[in-house]
C-alpha cells in the first residue's frame, strides 16, 4: 500500500486556500468550511506518524468555537430584525398622538384640541405662576399653580380649561386677560342654541409655558417641553425610527419624553 506523499496539515490547508481563491467568499470562515478541511486533513495524513490527540482534540476545540459564534451571528440578526420590527410597530402607533420631546419649547393648540407643558422639578417649587404666551413672545397670562414637589411636573390646556399633573385648576376667570364669554356688536353676551353663554377661548396657534417659582429661596425661571403631534414615521435604512412632528420637527423615540392621550 503507498503511503500519501502529504505528510502535514499544513500542505493540506495550503491546497485548500488555493482552491478557495477562485470560489466566492461567503462561507469561507464557516462550520462547513472547517468541517471539510478537518475531514482532508484526516484522509490526507501519514499512517506512519498520524495526527497527535492534543492536536486533534485543540482542532475540535477550535471547531466548537466557530460553531458558536456562527450561531451567535444568527440570533444578534434574529434579534435585531425582531427589534427592528418591534420599533416600527412602537412607532406606527403614535402617529396622530401628541408626544413630548427634548428640546421642543413651542406647542401648537389646534382646534379642539389640547397643548401640553411638561418639566422635571430638581426640588420642590413653591409660589409657581405659569405664564402663557404666543409665539412671538407676547404675555397672555399668568395662572398661580401653588406648590410642587420634586420630579415630573405636567400642563394641559385647552385654550380655557387647565390641567396640573392630572386634575383640573380652578380658575378665577374674572382675572384672567381674555373675556369669558363672547359678545355681538351690542355688548350683549351670546348664547347658543340651549340658551347658554358661549365661553370664549383662547384660539389655535403656538404657544409657550414659562413657570416662575421660588426654589431653595430662590426665584427662577422654567421654559417647560411642549407637545407636538406625530404627523408620520420615517424607517430608515440601519433600522432607526424617526418621527416627524407638526411644524416640522423631527425626533427619535429615544428624545420622547411623554405620550399624551390627545
Amino acid at each position: 500500500m503507498a503511503i500519501n506523499d502529504v505528510s502535514s496539515s499544513n500542505a493540506v490547508l495550503d491546497q485548500y486556500r488555493s482552491k478557495g481563491s477562485t470560489e466566492p467568499k461567503e462561507n469561507e470562515l464557516g462550520r462547513n468550511a472547517f468541517l471539510e478541511l478537518m475531514v482532508a486533513q484526516l484522509n490526507n495524513q501519514n499512517p506512519l506518524e498520524p495526527q497527535d490527540n492534543q492536536a486533534f482534540v485543540a482542532q475540535l476545540a477550535q471547531f466548537s468555537s466557530v460553531e458558536g459564534l456562527d450561531n451567535l451571528n444568527n440570533t444578534a440578526e434574529q434579534m435585531m430584525s425582531e427589534f427592528t420590527s418591534n420599533a416600527a410597530l412602537q412607532a406606527s402607533s403614535l402617529v396622530g398622538q401628541s408626544v413630548i420631546v427634548e428640546g421642543n419649547d413651542t406647542g401648537l393648540l389646534t382646534n379642539g384640541g389640547v397643548v401640553s407643558g411638561y418639566t422635571d422639578l430638581g426640588a420642590s417649587n413653591s409660589d409657581m405662576v405659569l405664564n402663557i404666551e404666543n409665539a412671538n413672545g407676547v404675555l397672555l397670562e399668568q395662572i398661580p399653580l401653588g406648590n410642587h414637589g420634586e420630579g415630573a411636573m405636567s400642563v394641559r390646556w385647552d385654550g380655557y380649561n387647565l390641567m396640573l399633573d392630572g386634575d383640573i385648576v380652578e380658575l378665577d376667570r374674572s382675572a384672567l386677560n381674555i373675556d369669558q364669554y363672547y359678545y355681538d356688536e351690542n355688548g350683549e353676551v351670546m348664547l347658543d342654541d340651549n340658551g347658554e353663554p358661549i365661553e370664549r377661548a383662547y384660539p389655535p396657534g403656538q404657544y409657550v409655558f414659562r413657570l416662575n417659582s421660588m426654589e431653595g429661596g430662590k426665584s427662577q425661571e422654567t421654559v417647560m417641553e411642549m407637545s407636538s403631534r406625530v404627523d408620520s414615521v420615517t424607517m430608515g435604512s440601519n433600522g432607526t425610527v424617526t418621527l416627524n412632528l407638526t411644524g416640522g420637527q423631527r425626533a427619535g423615540l429615544d428624545e420622547v419624553k411623554q405620550i399624551l392621550d390627545a
